[in-house]
């Protein structure tokens, strides 16, 4: 799924190419991933500019002149695009904007969502309000990690770094991209770790999202950027759904163990 990097990404590339634009029509053809009814969906967004955008954990939001945002969460397959036109037979949620471009929001599974709320109240959205630190926010800091790591001791630290109401914008694939970095194996306890081992694996948690930024995000699933564009940071995983494969430090081949329910690939000589 889109993972943080994935979201910072499209936030950034929303921004950029589309601070000013306002939306001409809006629509939704799955109500139920929107909080409104359709009709009230289109009035509430009819003539609005975008002013800005932002992001907690892997959720986007736009913000909209009059104090309106846009709140949108792709869970494992959604895409956001912009298009020339708007094909609305093919589009879940779709915002035409006065020049005639589309931006276009498709394949979001149950779980996820399109919401309309006000600016003020975005981060008391039920969904966002629960989510833990952002893991590239400024007061994320090592001090900070160690704590939560500390605080749970009993859980695996794979877990520690998934679970969003700790640590908001890390999956499956980059926890085990920054574990291998850190050479630490997804199934260790938290309290087994040493204050080191907690420090390498903070450290990686920048060096892995710097890495994945320099090659434009993975897109293992669905994710592609808003020109169609896929990443290629799944080019250069390590680990990450590579089972069976040797190590590209060691040569030992990569195993996979369950870890509170996801599959987590890893090196058994590298990793301890």
């Amino acid at each position: 799924m889109p993972e943080i990097v994935e979201i910072e990404i499209l936030k950034r590339e929303v921004k950029a190419e589309l601070k000013d634009a306002v939306i001409k029509e809006a629509f939704a053809n799955k109500e139920t991933i929107i909080n409104v009814n359709k009709d009230e969906f289109a009035l509430l967004l009819k003539d609005k500019r975008i002013i800005d955008t932002r992001r907690k954990g892997k959720v986007l939001i736009i913000d909209l002149s009059s104090d309106i945002s846009i709140v949108i969460h792709f869970l494992l397959t959604g895409t956001l695009r912009l298009l020339s036109h708007c094909d609305k037979e093919k589009i879940q949620v779709g915002f035409i904007l006065k020049d005639g471009r589309c931006l276009a929001i498709s394949g979001i599974m149950r779980g996820g969502f399109v919401k309309v709320v006000n600016s003020k109240d975005v981060f008391n959205v039920p969904e966002l309000k629960k989510l833990g630190i952002d893991a590239m926010d400024k007061d994320f800091t090592l001090d900070i990690f160690k704590k939560i790591v500390q605080a749970n001791g009993k859980k695996k630290i794979k877990q520690i770094l998934m679970d969003q109401t700790l640590i908001a914008g890390i999956g499956n694939a980059y926890s085990d991209e920054i574990l291998f970095n850190a050479t630490v194996l997804p199934m260790r306890k938290a309290n087994t770790l040493s204050s080191g081992e907690i420090e390498k694996i903070y450290q990686s948690i920048s060096k892995v999202f710097n890495e994945s930024f320099s090659y434009g995000g993975e897109s293992t699933l669905t994710f592609v950027h808003l020109n169609g564009e896929k990443g290629k940071y799944q080019e250069h995983f390590k680990v990450h759904k590579r089972a069976g494969k040797p190590c590209l430090v060691c040569g030992t081949p990569i195993e996979t163990a369950k870890v509170g329910g996801r599959t987590s690939f890893f090196c058994p000589h590298c990793q301890k």
